[in-house]
């Protein structure tokens, strides 16, 4: 009989399974009310609008649409998309962007094109799941930095020593990965500063930026902050930042389609990787998508969906205060947009070993250890807000805030 397991490659074996993803499978309780998923709320999703596209794609567009296309992507999403960027203060060229099939890919793309097994990527602690698994695939691994105690970017001073440490040992970094807006998981917003000092530093050591930035245009509260990306293109423009974009969140993760911004140079290596993946991206659904931004009404879509979150975000952290157990060893952020926020508990509590008891409270989160290459911290949980509704999150914090009290109440 075949053993799969003496064929599989290095790589392969390398692999991690998601553990959201895990313990999304033991959501199957219809009363639980999960904060669990990274899911955009469904309400803000333009049914008509989609359609209304869609059917004129098919009227007008239908042999073109359905057939194959160009790794690169439809000239026509791709003058959207430029459009688009152009309101945010970007300056795109056609060759300077590349379509994808969501964020995911651009996260393996980038990964394939840049990381032998043996080298180190930036990233902070704790940093997006999906970055992690795509860097495992490649049998690197995650250089983590601690975020400063005012939630405004990495700690500059442990990047800088950190850095100095792996370069001491040999050890080759290849590129930041950051998400400045709304970081997932802790869903902090870097400072202008913290930003500016972070473009200097990869100026001063020659590493390029990996900047995603899927909520970046979810922002509820506070000022708009320029991209790294356009820091960079404003200003000394030496060409070191590689945007990451997704649709997932600004329209429906559904769609599956996200874009990349960068040096033209980096952008066609970035296409000969993709040809070996999938060829080119939905076809339909790239014209679907370019015609729906033709129409204009993903920006007061955009605009409703910001006031959702605001509502939501605003009302869970008004439960965090009335439920949660009142001490100075449990806080969590206060995000300014997109969909999470983070709560660090007191250390006498495991989130990993809390999250059964959670279940049958019929409340679940997502574990913070999950979001640590090495020394997970397991204090930690990410909430998710955008999904379910005012009265769900009112009543999942009370359970949560019960499993919290229980939980130090067998520790004292």
């Amino acid at each position: 009989m075949l053993d799969p397991e003496s064929l599989y490659s290095a790589n392969a074996n390398n692999m991690q399974k998601s553990v959201i993803r895990e313990l999304l499978k033991l959501l199957t309780t219809p009363d639980i009310i999960s904060f669990a998923g990274g899911l955009p709320a469904p309400e803000t999703f333009p049914v008509e609008g989609l359609r209304a596209a869609a059917d004129k794609v098919f009227r007008e567009r239908a042999a073109e649409a359905l057939q194959y296309g160009t790794t690169e992507g439809d000239k026509e999403l791709k003058d959207q998309l430029i459009a688009f960027e152009a309101r945010q203060g970007l300056r795109l060229s056609r060759d300077e962007l590349l379509v994808i099939s969501a964020s995911q890919q651009a996260l393996d793309i980038v990964c394939k094109v840049f990381l032998d097994p043996g080298d180190l990527v930036i990233a902070g602690r704790p940093t997006y799941l999906g970055e992690i698994q795509a860097v495992q695939s490649y049998r690197a691994s995650i250089l983590g930095i601690p975020f400063s105690g005012g939630d405004d970017g990495f700690d500059m001073a442990e990047l800088r020593a950190r850095f100095a440490n792996s370069k001491r040992a040999g050890k080759k970094v290849k590129y930041l990965y950051v998400i400045p807006d709304f970081q997932n998981p802790t869903g902090i917003c870097w400072s202008l500063a913290k930003r500016r000092e972070l473009l200097e530093f990869s100026y001063e050591n020659d590493l390029l930026v990996v900047e995603d930035a899927p909520y970046r245009e979810i922002r509820f509260l506070g000022e708009t902050l320029p991209s790294l990306y356009q820091l960079d293109q404003d200003g000394e423009a030496r060409r070191n930042v590689i945007g990451f974009k997704t649709f997932s969140k600004i329209l429906a993760p559904g769609t599956r389609m996200g874009w990349i911004v960068g040096p033209p140079e980096i952008i066609a290596k970035f296409v000969v990787a993709k040809q070996a993946m999938d060829l080119c991206s939905n076809v339909f659904t790239q014209a679907w998508i370019a015609e729906y931004l033709r129409t204009g009404a993903i920006y007061a879509q955009i605009e409703e969906t910001r006031k959702l979150y605001r509502g939501k975000r605003n009302h869970m952290v008004a439960c965090l205060e009335k439920h949660m157990p009142k001490r100075p060893d449990l806080r969590w952020t206060s995000p300014e947009g997109g969909l999470f926020l983070w709560i660090t508990l007191p250390e006498s509590i495991d989130t990993e070993r809390m999250f059964a008891r959670a279940i049958e409270k019929k409340v679940a989160y997502v574990i913070g250890s999950a979001f640590y290459f090495d020394e997970p911290q397991g204090n930690c949980m990410r909430l998710n807000f955008s999904y379910p509704s005012l009265e769900q999150i009112d009543l999942g914090v009370r359970r949560l805030a019960d499993c919290v009290g229980e939980e130090l109440g067998g520790s004292d």
